[in-house]
């Protein structure tokens, strides 16, 4: 497939598309590489703009009208030949009006003051200008000033992002998406910008945070191993307890744990693979576990590595999992 539909750009771009709109955009992305790099560079021009604080409603709104209108004229043009070409041409005017008089979007040109990074297919590792580390997951993108400029270090983000924070007292760093900002001073966390269902889901690592709803949800202050989670739809903002370092574990693959029992590990697995696991009573549940395990696709590897420390022995039954002592194993295969 080649072509793609004027209207289904405009409506995946307004967040009215139908499921028929949605399969052949999918289709067409699936077509080719220089048809998905094409489209992810106008969707993040479309949507970073609205991140940045020059992009008043008004502007928003007179860009918007100004990208659609060039659509439909083009679409009455009969030379037109569903060229994605076009709408880079059209982000760029979007780009222009909300950004007006600061740093453009890096895909469509470069600019002396702002800079986008974004990750296609990878998950990507950034330096920001104060050495703080970003990690951007797979679709996510981060535009920021390329020196940092004045009392505040500001960064717009859209997808997930793993960041960890140079310490600077005197000059607050603030993540920013559609619905929430995180103000921190120094530290560890991971922000995941979940655009599609209104939710904006961030979980401390290290460090405390100041979480911000933009919509009127409120704020909170987060301490390790809180979360936030903001909602716009529900305008609310909710706080809770949770082991937060699983929440980054998309950025290398490995899952830590600290000072745990088997059962709290067993619960940690759970929610990487699709299986419950029973811990059996006569594990020794009271001894505490620390250290790393490298997500694999098979479980199987998983429980291999864990049961040369832990010692214990595991059978499958569906997608059920059932951790018990060797000695009983042993005796269960006896009676066999």
């Amino acid at each position: 497939m080649s072509k793609i539909n004027n209207k289904t750009i405009k409506d995946y771009l307004l967040g009215k598309t139908t499921a028929k709109e949605m399969e052949h955009l999918a289709e067409w992305l699936a077509a080719s590489e220089e048809n998905r790099k094409e489209f992810f560079e106008l969707e993040l021009a479309f949507h970073l703009g609205k991140n940045n604080q020059a992009a008043t409603s008004k502007k928003i709104e007179e860009a918007e009208t100004k990208l659609f209108n060039q659509i439909k004229d083009y679409e009455e043009q009969k030379e037109y030949k569903g060229n994605i070409h076009f709408f880079r041409y059209a982000a760029a005017i979007v780009v222009a009006v909300l950004l007006a008089g600061g740093g453009l979007f890096a895909y469509l040109y470069q600019s002396a003051e702002m800079i986008t990074v974004a990750a296609l297919n990878e998950v990507k590792k950034v330096v920001l200008p104060d050495n703080s580390t970003v990690w951007l997951n797979k679709g996510a993108a981060i535009s920021y000033a390329d020196n940092f400029e004045g009392n505040e270090r500001k960064v717009n983000l859209k997808g997930e992002a793993l960041f960890k924070v140079t310490k600077n007292a005197e000059k607050p760093f603030i993540v920013s998406s559609d619905g929430a900002s995180a103000k921190v001073l120094g530290t560890t966390f991971n922000f995941k910008d979940q655009a599609a269902n209104g939710k904006e889901v961030i979980s401390l690592i290290e460090g405390r945070l100041e979480v911000t709803g933009l919509n009127g949800e409120g704020k909170v202050i987060l301490q390790p191993n809180q979360k936030a989670t903001v909602s716009k739809d529900s305008k609310t903002i909710r706080k809770e307890n949770s082991y937060t370092p699983v929440d980054a574990v998309w950025h290398d693959n490995m899952i830590p744990f600290s000072n745990m029992q088997i059962k709290e590990i067993a619960h940690i697995l759970e929610q990487f693979y699709d299986y419950k696991i029973i811990v059996d009573s006569k594990l020794d549940n009271k001894r505490t576990y620390t250290g790393v395990i490298e997500r694999k696709k098979d479980i199987r590897n998983v429980l291999d590595g864990l049961a040369y420390t832990i010692s214990f022995h595991y059978t499958i039954n569906n997608k059920e999992i059932t951790l018990k002592t060797i000695k009983d194993n042993m005796k269960s295969t006896c009676k066999k």
